[in-house]
Protein backbone atom coordinates (compact mmCIF):
# COMPACT_ATOMS: atom_id res chain seq x y z
CA UNK A 1 0.00 0.00 0.00
CA UNK A 2 1.48 3.34 -1.10
CA UNK A 3 2.02 5.60 1.91
CA UNK A 4 0.72 9.09 1.13
CA UNK A 5 2.42 10.61 4.13
CA UNK A 6 1.28 14.21 3.71
CA UNK A 7 -2.38 13.18 3.94
CA UNK A 8 -1.72 10.67 6.71
CA UNK A 9 0.00 13.41 8.72
CA UNK A 10 -3.16 15.53 8.52
CA UNK A 11 -5.23 12.68 9.97
CA UNK A 12 -2.66 12.10 12.71
CA UNK A 13 -2.59 15.80 13.62
CA UNK A 14 -6.40 15.82 13.90
CA UNK A 15 -6.59 12.61 15.98
CA UNK A 16 -8.89 12.81 19.01
CA UNK A 17 -9.88 16.40 18.25
CA UNK A 18 -13.53 17.24 18.83
CA UNK A 19 -14.22 17.43 15.09
CA UNK A 20 -15.49 14.94 12.54
CA UNK A 21 -12.72 14.42 10.00
CA UNK A 22 -14.14 14.46 6.46
CA UNK A 23 -11.95 13.27 3.57
CA UNK A 24 -13.28 14.60 0.27
CA UNK A 25 -12.23 14.10 -3.32
CA UNK A 26 -13.08 12.48 -6.62
CA UNK A 27 -14.07 8.81 -6.47
CA UNK A 28 -11.10 6.37 -6.48
CA UNK A 29 -8.47 9.01 -5.71
CA UNK A 30 -7.27 7.12 -2.62
CA UNK A 31 -9.54 8.14 0.27
CA UNK A 32 -10.39 4.54 1.27
CA UNK A 33 -6.72 3.56 1.20
CA UNK A 34 -5.93 6.49 3.50
CA UNK A 35 -8.45 5.18 6.02
CA UNK A 36 -6.73 1.77 5.86
CA UNK A 37 -3.31 3.38 6.34
CA UNK A 38 -4.66 5.32 9.29
CA UNK A 39 -6.13 2.15 10.81
CA UNK A 40 -2.71 0.48 10.53
CA UNK A 41 -1.11 3.52 12.17
CA UNK A 42 -3.58 3.33 15.09
CA UNK A 43 -3.01 -0.40 15.62
CA UNK A 44 0.77 0.03 15.52
CA UNK A 45 0.44 2.52 18.38
CA UNK A 46 -1.49 0.27 20.73
CA UNK A 47 -5.12 0.90 19.81
CA UNK A 48 -6.93 -2.45 20.09
CA UNK A 49 -8.55 -4.07 17.06
CA UNK A 50 -12.06 -3.84 18.53
CA UNK A 51 -11.59 -0.09 19.05
CA UNK A 52 -11.39 0.52 15.29
CA UNK A 53 -14.72 0.09 13.49
CA UNK A 54 -14.79 0.26 9.69
CA UNK A 55 -17.94 0.64 7.62
CA UNK A 56 -17.66 0.85 3.84
CA UNK A 57 -20.80 1.62 1.86
CA UNK A 58 -19.08 0.18 -1.19
CA UNK A 59 -19.76 -3.26 0.35
CA UNK A 60 -23.11 -4.94 -0.25
CA UNK A 61 -23.37 -6.30 3.30
CA UNK A 62 -23.52 -2.74 4.65
CA UNK A 63 -26.55 -1.78 2.55
CA UNK A 64 -28.95 -2.04 5.55
CA UNK A 65 -26.72 0.36 7.51
CA UNK A 66 -27.66 3.22 5.18
CA UNK A 67 -30.60 3.61 7.55
CA UNK A 68 -29.49 5.78 10.45
CA UNK A 69 -31.45 3.87 13.11
CA UNK A 70 -29.98 0.55 12.01
CA UNK A 71 -26.50 2.07 12.01
CA UNK A 72 -27.01 3.24 15.60
CA UNK A 73 -28.19 -0.20 16.69
CA UNK A 74 -25.27 -1.88 14.93
CA UNK A 75 -22.74 0.39 16.63
CA UNK A 76 -24.29 -0.13 20.06
CA UNK A 77 -23.52 -3.83 19.63
CA UNK A 78 -20.00 -3.23 18.29
CA UNK A 79 -18.74 -0.54 20.65
CA UNK A 80 -17.09 -1.99 23.79
CA UNK A 81 -18.62 -0.11 26.73
CA UNK A 82 -17.36 3.43 27.19
CA UNK A 83 -14.01 2.70 25.57
CA UNK A 84 -12.76 5.23 23.02
CA UNK A 85 -13.40 3.97 19.47
CA UNK A 86 -12.22 5.13 16.07
CA UNK A 87 -15.06 5.06 13.57
CA UNK A 88 -14.00 4.97 9.90
CA UNK A 89 -16.93 5.38 7.47
CA UNK A 90 -16.27 5.15 3.73
CA UNK A 91 -18.65 7.00 1.36
CA UNK A 92 -20.76 8.45 4.18
CA UNK A 93 -23.06 10.29 1.77
CA UNK A 94 -24.80 6.92 1.21
CA UNK A 95 -26.32 7.18 4.71
CA UNK A 96 -29.80 8.67 4.59
CA UNK A 97 -29.48 12.11 6.17
CA UNK A 98 -25.79 11.41 6.70
CA UNK A 99 -24.83 14.63 8.53
CA UNK A 100 -27.62 14.32 11.09
CA UNK A 101 -26.68 10.68 11.69
CA UNK A 102 -22.94 11.42 12.02
CA UNK A 103 -23.65 14.26 14.46
CA UNK A 104 -25.83 11.90 16.51
CA UNK A 105 -23.04 9.28 16.56
CA UNK A 106 -20.65 11.97 17.76
CA UNK A 107 -22.99 12.89 20.63
CA UNK A 108 -23.96 9.32 21.56
CA UNK A 109 -20.65 7.45 21.51
CA UNK A 110 -17.12 8.07 22.75
CA UNK A 111 -15.93 8.06 19.16
CA UNK A 112 -13.33 9.78 17.02
CA UNK A 113 -15.08 9.86 13.64
CA UNK A 114 -13.55 9.83 10.15
CA UNK A 115 -15.67 9.78 6.99
CA UNK A 116 -15.03 9.97 3.26
CA UNK A 117 -17.23 11.51 0.59
CA UNK A 118 -17.08 11.84 -3.19
CA UNK A 119 -19.41 14.78 -3.66
CA UNK A 120 -19.18 18.37 -2.43
CA UNK A 121 -22.97 18.50 -2.08
CA UNK A 122 -22.14 16.82 1.25
CA UNK A 123 -21.63 20.34 2.57
CA UNK A 124 -24.66 22.07 1.11
CA UNK A 125 -28.10 23.01 2.40
CA UNK A 126 -29.48 21.21 5.43
CA UNK A 127 -26.31 19.16 5.96
CA UNK A 128 -24.45 22.23 7.17
CA UNK A 129 -27.06 22.71 9.91
CA UNK A 130 -25.90 19.54 11.66
CA UNK A 131 -22.14 19.70 11.14
CA UNK A 132 -21.43 23.41 10.78
CA UNK A 133 -18.29 24.20 12.76
CA UNK A 134 -17.98 20.56 13.81
CA UNK A 135 -15.91 19.08 11.01
CA UNK A 136 -12.46 19.34 9.46
CA UNK A 137 -12.31 18.83 5.70
CA UNK A 138 -9.20 17.11 4.34
CA UNK A 139 -9.11 17.44 0.56
CA UNK A 140 -7.64 14.42 -1.23
CA UNK A 141 -6.48 14.40 -4.85
CA UNK A 142 -5.14 11.79 -7.27
CA UNK A 143 -1.36 11.39 -7.33
CA UNK A 144 0.72 14.54 -7.68
CA UNK A 145 3.66 14.32 -10.09
CA UNK A 146 6.00 13.82 -7.13
CA UNK A 147 3.80 11.02 -5.76
CA UNK A 148 3.54 9.51 -9.25
CA UNK A 149 7.34 9.20 -9.45
CA UNK A 150 7.48 7.62 -5.99
CA UNK A 151 4.54 5.32 -6.77
CA UNK A 152 6.22 4.09 -9.97
CA UNK A 153 9.65 4.02 -8.26
CA UNK A 154 11.05 6.32 -10.92
CA UNK A 155 14.20 8.40 -10.61
CA UNK A 156 13.37 11.95 -9.49
CA UNK A 157 16.36 13.39 -11.37
CA UNK A 158 16.63 11.72 -14.78
CA UNK A 159 14.10 11.26 -17.61
CA UNK A 160 11.62 13.66 -16.03
CA UNK A 161 10.23 14.82 -19.39
CA UNK A 162 9.53 11.20 -20.37
CA UNK A 163 7.85 10.46 -17.03
CA UNK A 164 5.82 13.67 -17.30
CA UNK A 165 4.48 12.57 -20.70
CA UNK A 166 3.43 9.25 -19.18
CA UNK A 167 1.76 11.12 -16.32
CA UNK A 168 -0.23 13.21 -18.82
CA UNK A 169 -1.23 10.25 -21.00
CA UNK A 170 -2.07 7.63 -18.38
CA UNK A 171 -3.39 9.90 -15.66
CA UNK A 172 -2.87 10.18 -11.94
CA UNK A 173 -5.32 7.73 -10.37
CA UNK A 174 -3.49 5.17 -8.19
CA UNK A 175 -5.24 2.17 -9.81
CA UNK A 176 -4.05 3.19 -13.28
CA UNK A 177 -0.44 3.37 -12.18
CA UNK A 178 -0.39 -0.16 -10.79
CA UNK A 179 -0.18 -1.54 -14.36
CA UNK A 180 2.12 -1.04 -17.36
CA UNK A 181 0.11 -2.39 -20.30
CA UNK A 182 -1.40 0.49 -22.31
CA UNK A 183 -4.57 -1.42 -23.21
CA UNK A 184 -5.14 -2.26 -19.56
CA UNK A 185 -4.51 1.37 -18.61
CA UNK A 186 -7.20 2.47 -21.07
CA UNK A 187 -9.58 -0.17 -19.71
CA UNK A 188 -9.05 0.98 -16.13
CA UNK A 189 -9.46 4.63 -17.09
CA UNK A 190 -12.70 3.75 -18.89
CA UNK A 191 -13.96 2.01 -15.76
CA UNK A 192 -13.03 5.01 -13.62
CA UNK A 193 -14.70 7.34 -16.09
CA UNK A 194 -17.91 5.27 -16.21
CA UNK A 195 -18.07 4.92 -12.42
CA UNK A 196 -17.54 8.60 -11.68
CA UNK A 197 -19.82 9.90 -14.40
CA UNK A 198 -22.64 7.41 -13.96
CA UNK A 199 -22.72 7.32 -10.14
CA UNK A 200 -21.63 10.78 -9.06
CA UNK A 201 -22.98 12.91 -11.88
CA UNK A 202 -25.61 11.32 -14.13
CA UNK A 203 -27.42 9.33 -11.43
CA UNK A 204 -27.05 11.88 -8.62
CA UNK A 205 -28.01 14.74 -10.94
CA UNK A 206 -30.91 12.76 -12.44
CA UNK A 207 -29.69 13.62 -15.94
CA UNK A 208 -32.03 12.34 -18.63
CA UNK A 209 -30.42 13.90 -21.71
CA UNK A 210 -27.13 12.00 -21.40
CA UNK A 211 -26.02 12.85 -24.93
CA UNK A 212 -26.34 16.57 -24.21
CA UNK A 213 -24.39 16.19 -20.98
CA UNK A 214 -21.48 14.48 -22.74
CA UNK A 215 -21.38 17.25 -25.35
CA UNK A 216 -20.94 19.81 -22.57
CA UNK A 217 -18.30 17.67 -20.85
CA UNK A 218 -16.37 17.20 -24.10
CA UNK A 219 -16.46 20.93 -24.86
CA UNK A 220 -15.16 21.88 -21.41
CA UNK A 221 -12.50 19.15 -21.39
CA UNK A 222 -11.30 20.36 -24.79
CA UNK A 223 -11.10 23.95 -23.52
CA UNK A 224 -9.20 23.48 -20.27
CA UNK A 225 -7.47 26.76 -19.41
CA UNK A 226 -9.58 28.84 -21.79
CA UNK A 227 -11.91 31.57 -20.56
CA UNK A 228 -15.41 30.08 -20.57
CA UNK A 229 -18.90 31.19 -19.67
CA UNK A 230 -22.20 29.34 -19.58
CA UNK A 231 -23.42 31.47 -22.47
CA UNK A 232 -20.37 30.70 -24.59
CA UNK A 233 -20.74 26.95 -24.09
CA UNK A 234 -24.51 26.94 -24.73
CA UNK A 235 -24.25 29.20 -27.78
CA UNK A 236 -21.42 27.15 -29.30
CA UNK A 237 -23.29 23.87 -28.84
CA UNK A 238 -26.52 25.37 -30.19
CA UNK A 239 -24.67 26.57 -33.28
CA UNK A 240 -23.69 22.92 -33.79
CA UNK A 241 -27.31 21.79 -33.60
CA UNK A 242 -27.73 20.96 -29.90
CA UNK A 243 -30.87 22.16 -28.16
CA UNK A 244 -29.46 23.07 -24.78
CA UNK A 245 -30.27 25.95 -22.45
CA UNK A 246 -27.90 28.12 -20.46
CA UNK A 247 -29.44 26.82 -17.23
CA UNK A 248 -28.83 23.22 -18.27
CA UNK A 249 -25.18 23.95 -19.05
CA UNK A 250 -24.84 25.68 -15.68
CA UNK A 251 -26.32 22.64 -13.94
CA UNK A 252 -23.97 20.23 -15.73
CA UNK A 253 -20.94 22.32 -14.78
CA UNK A 254 -22.08 22.42 -11.16
CA UNK A 255 -22.52 18.63 -11.09
CA UNK A 256 -19.01 18.06 -12.46
CA UNK A 257 -17.55 20.47 -9.91
CA UNK A 258 -19.53 18.80 -7.10
CA UNK A 259 -18.07 15.43 -8.13
CA UNK A 260 -14.55 16.94 -8.00
CA UNK A 261 -14.04 16.28 -11.73
CA UNK A 262 -13.75 19.97 -12.55
CA UNK A 263 -12.42 22.93 -10.59
CA UNK A 264 -13.58 26.42 -11.41
CA UNK A 265 -10.97 29.17 -11.30
CA UNK A 266 -12.74 32.52 -10.96
CA UNK A 267 -11.39 35.81 -12.29
CA UNK A 268 -10.10 38.42 -9.85
CA UNK A 269 -9.73 42.11 -10.66
CA UNK A 270 -6.31 43.07 -9.27
CA UNK A 271 -6.97 46.81 -9.46
CA UNK A 272 -10.54 46.72 -8.17
CA UNK A 273 -9.73 43.98 -5.65
CA UNK A 274 -12.92 42.07 -6.33
CA UNK A 275 -14.04 38.76 -7.77
CA UNK A 276 -15.60 38.90 -11.22
CA UNK A 277 -18.54 36.74 -12.25
CA UNK A 278 -17.63 36.49 -15.91
CA UNK A 279 -15.39 34.20 -17.95
CA UNK A 280 -13.63 32.06 -15.40
CA UNK A 281 -11.62 29.00 -16.35
CA UNK A 282 -12.04 25.29 -15.63
CA UNK A 283 -9.37 22.72 -14.84
CA UNK A 284 -9.75 18.95 -14.68
CA UNK A 285 -8.75 16.69 -11.79
CA UNK A 286 -7.02 14.10 -13.99
CA UNK A 287 -5.66 14.05 -17.53
CA UNK A 288 -6.41 10.35 -17.99
CA UNK A 289 -10.14 11.04 -17.63
CA UNK A 290 -9.87 13.87 -20.14
CA UNK A 291 -8.03 11.63 -22.59
CA UNK A 292 -10.66 8.93 -22.15
CA UNK A 293 -13.40 11.30 -23.32
CA UNK A 294 -11.71 13.36 -26.04
CA UNK A 295 -8.38 11.61 -26.66
CA UNK A 296 -4.84 12.82 -26.06
CA UNK A 297 -3.81 15.89 -28.07
CA UNK A 298 -0.21 17.07 -28.14
CA UNK A 299 -1.48 20.49 -29.27
CA UNK A 300 -2.88 21.00 -25.75
CA UNK A 301 0.52 20.79 -24.04
CA UNK A 302 0.51 24.43 -22.91
CA UNK A 303 -2.90 24.18 -21.27
CA UNK A 304 -2.00 20.75 -19.86
CA UNK A 305 0.98 22.33 -18.10
CA UNK A 306 -1.25 25.10 -16.78
CA UNK A 307 -3.67 22.44 -15.47
CA UNK A 308 -0.88 20.56 -13.69
CA UNK A 309 0.38 23.77 -12.02
CA UNK A 310 -3.16 24.70 -10.95
CA UNK A 311 -3.70 21.29 -9.33
CA UNK A 312 -0.37 21.47 -7.54
CA UNK A 313 -1.26 24.88 -6.10
CA UNK A 314 -4.61 23.72 -4.71
CA UNK A 315 -2.95 20.56 -3.35
CA UNK A 316 -0.66 22.86 -1.37
CA UNK A 317 -3.66 24.64 0.07
CA UNK A 318 -3.67 27.77 -2.08
CA UNK A 319 -6.85 29.49 -3.18
CA UNK A 320 -6.32 30.18 -6.87
CA UNK A 321 -7.79 32.83 -9.18
CA UNK A 322 -7.23 34.07 -12.72
CA UNK A 323 -5.86 37.61 -12.46
CA UNK A 324 -7.28 40.51 -14.48
CA UNK A 325 -5.17 43.66 -14.51
CA UNK A 326 -6.75 46.14 -16.89
CA UNK A 327 -6.50 44.50 -20.30
CA UNK A 328 -3.71 42.15 -19.15
CA UNK A 329 -4.24 38.72 -17.63
CA UNK A 330 -2.18 36.80 -15.09
CA UNK A 331 -2.61 33.03 -15.29
CA UNK A 332 -2.86 32.56 -11.52
CA UNK A 333 -3.09 34.53 -8.31
CA UNK A 334 -2.37 32.04 -5.51
CA UNK A 335 -3.30 32.99 -1.93
CA UNK A 336 -2.75 31.10 1.32
CA UNK A 337 -3.03 32.66 4.78
CA UNK A 338 -1.15 35.96 4.51
CA UNK A 339 0.87 35.00 1.43
CA UNK A 340 0.15 35.74 -2.21
CA UNK A 341 1.92 34.94 -5.50
CA UNK A 342 1.42 35.92 -9.12
CA UNK A 343 2.17 33.10 -11.56
CA UNK A 344 2.52 32.87 -15.33
CA UNK A 345 2.74 29.43 -16.98
CA UNK A 346 4.24 28.80 -20.41
CA UNK A 347 5.70 25.74 -22.13
CA UNK A 348 8.83 27.70 -23.06
CA UNK A 349 10.13 31.24 -23.27
CA UNK A 350 13.15 30.46 -25.41
CA UNK A 351 11.41 32.34 -28.21
CA UNK A 352 12.09 36.05 -27.66
CA UNK A 353 8.54 37.15 -28.51
CA UNK A 354 7.02 34.66 -26.06
CA UNK A 355 9.52 35.66 -23.39
CA UNK A 356 8.61 39.33 -23.78
CA UNK A 357 4.88 38.58 -23.60
CA UNK A 358 5.11 36.42 -20.47
CA UNK A 359 7.30 38.83 -18.52
CA UNK A 360 5.23 41.82 -19.65
CA UNK A 361 2.16 40.35 -17.95
CA UNK A 362 3.72 41.28 -14.59
CA UNK A 363 4.60 44.88 -15.51
CA UNK A 364 1.50 46.66 -14.21
CA UNK A 365 1.36 44.81 -10.89
CA UNK A 366 2.45 47.40 -8.35
CA UNK A 367 2.59 45.41 -5.11
CA UNK A 368 5.63 43.46 -3.92
CA UNK A 369 4.27 39.94 -3.69
CA UNK A 370 6.40 37.23 -5.40
CA UNK A 371 6.07 36.84 -9.16
CA UNK A 372 6.86 33.48 -10.77
CA UNK A 373 7.18 32.37 -14.37
CA UNK A 374 6.93 28.56 -14.60
CA UNK A 375 8.07 26.82 -17.81
CA UNK A 376 9.67 23.57 -18.96
CA UNK A 377 12.89 25.42 -19.82
CA UNK A 378 16.05 24.48 -17.93
CA UNK A 379 17.81 27.81 -18.53
CA UNK A 380 17.08 30.32 -15.75
CA UNK A 381 15.83 33.61 -17.22
CA UNK A 382 14.83 35.35 -13.99
CA UNK A 383 14.81 39.14 -14.35
CA UNK A 384 13.60 42.30 -12.64
CA UNK A 385 12.61 40.43 -9.48
CA UNK A 386 10.54 37.88 -11.42
CA UNK A 387 11.59 34.32 -10.56
CA UNK A 388 11.78 31.91 -13.51
CA UNK A 389 11.18 28.33 -12.29
CA UNK A 390 11.50 25.06 -14.14
CA UNK A 391 8.22 23.17 -13.74
CA UNK A 392 9.92 20.02 -12.43
CA UNK A 393 11.74 22.02 -9.76
CA UNK A 394 8.35 23.46 -8.80
CA UNK A 395 6.50 20.12 -8.79
CA UNK A 396 9.21 18.27 -6.86
CA UNK A 397 9.97 20.85 -4.18
CA UNK A 398 9.08 19.93 -0.60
Amino acid sequence: MFNRQSYLDKLIQAKDSDFVKVLTGVRRCGKSTLLMLYKDWLLERGVEENQVIEISYERMENEPLKDGHRLHAYLRERIPGQKRVYLLIDEAQEIQGWAKVINSLKVTFNADIYVTGSNSSLFSGEYLTYLSGRYIEIKVYPLSFREFLEFKQYDTVNNLEQHYQEYLRSGSFPAVNLVEDENLIRTINQGLFDSIFSRDIISRGEIREIGGFYKVAKFVFDNIGNSLSTNKIANTLRSEGSKISHDTVDNYLMLMCNAYILYQCSRYDIRGKELLRTNGKYYIVDMGLRNQLIGYKSSNMGHDLENIVFLELIRRGYQVFVGKNGTAEIDFIAERSETKMYIQVSLSVMDEQTKEREFKAFEKITDNYPKWLITMDRLDMSQNGILHKNVFDFLLEE
